[in-house]
């Protein structure tokens, strides 16, 4: 079965209409006990929905 365009995607819902998009990257920085430093980029993916 391929997607036909013309003859639309026969879902209940539009899948445009609730996608998973990335987030932008943050750095987390953190100082140990020790006084040594750590950087870490945080990501997460968000669910966006709209009606």
């Amino acid at each position: 079965m391929f997607y036909e365009p013309r003859l639309g995607h026969g879902l209940p819902h539009d899948p445009f209409k609730a996608i998973v998009a990335p987030r932008p990257i943050g750095w987390i920085s953190t100082v140990d006990a020790e006084g040594n430093p750590n950087l870490a980029p945080y990501s997460f993916f968000n669910a966006v929905h709209s009606r």
